[in-house]
């Protein structure tokens, strides 16, 4: 009776350790603390959009549940050693966080700027990283570094992939064709979220260039009274989509009118 007994707890303790290093496949942790992020708005590297033939639909005014659902919907798989790992890039503290701050840069990227955004951790090293735009064909997410795992658009080994965004539905992977042939490959760490409703009444004009940019030019016309209505349009469905606070309106409000 002993020795079953002594085998009996052994066999618990052995299943109970087992647990511990083998997580569940499909287990979704939160990650580690997050120290710091940053959205901003930045021009694509060197060219990338004569080169995928990206014509971006910006500025743009997106309502917030739009970015949150698609936050919600990008998917990741990665192995691991014991076992393939799947599930949300964003967990739900970072869809709170990031949705409002993307939400507002894209009402201020122009035609070739993309919405960059960069997350650390807690020992202030890169967790992730990537960027977002808007064309023709939908939502554009990509990714360079996923939970701390850094890998660049195209950078194909043979060693494989490092991790990969899983497609659900509504979305696609980018494709690149080899050049002077039709084969294309999907570049599995960029998806184009197609699902997306687009509407004409929710496109921004472009803002001409500040005096501070180097493509500014004095005798750049006035825009005409047609088009700040439409900015000023804009600018009350930012508000009431709680986009902007008050001060932020009433000073983009005198910015539009200054240019009348």
């Amino acid at each position: 009776m002993k020795i079953k007994a002594f085998f009996g707890v052994l066999c618990v303790q052995i299943l109970l350790f087992s647990s511990l290093i083998v997580p569940p496949a499909f287990s979704q942790k939160a990650g580690p603390g997050i120290k710091k992020y940053r959205v901003e708005t930045l021009p694509f590297k060197n060219l990338t959009q004569q080169k995928y033939q990206l014509k971006l639909i910006h500025p743009y005014s997106f309502r917030l549940k739009t970015i949150q659902k698609s936050l919600v919907a990008l998917k990741f798989k990665k192995k691991d050693i014991f076992n393939v790992k799947k599930g949300r890039i964003f967990n739900n503290d970072l869809v709170k966080r990031l949705a409002p701050l993307i939400q507002k840069q894209f009402t201020k990227a122009s035609s070739n700027q993309r919405v960059a955004f960069k997350i650390f951790n807690a020992s202030r090293s890169t967790y992730l990283e990537g960027d977002t735009f808007l064309t023709a064909e939908g939502l554009h997410w990509r990714f360079t570094t996923l939970r701390d795992i850094r890998w660049g658009i195209e950078d194909f080994s043979i060693s494989g992939e490092p991790w990969v965004l899983v497609l659900q539905k509504g979305q696609t992977y980018k494709q690149r064709y080899w050049k002077g042939t039709q084969v294309a490959q999907d570049i599995v760490n960029w998806v184009i979220l197609q699902n997306i409703p687009l509407s004409n009444s929710r496109r921004l004009p472009e803002l001409p260039p500040t005096a501070s940019s180097p493509n500014h030019k004095t005798s750049a016309k006035k825009p005409t009274a047609a088009v700040i209505k439409k900015r000023l349009h804009i600018l009350e469905q930012l508000r009431e989509d709680n986009a902007i606070n008050d001060k932020e309106y009433a000073r983009k409000r005198r910015e539009i009118l200054g240019q009348f």
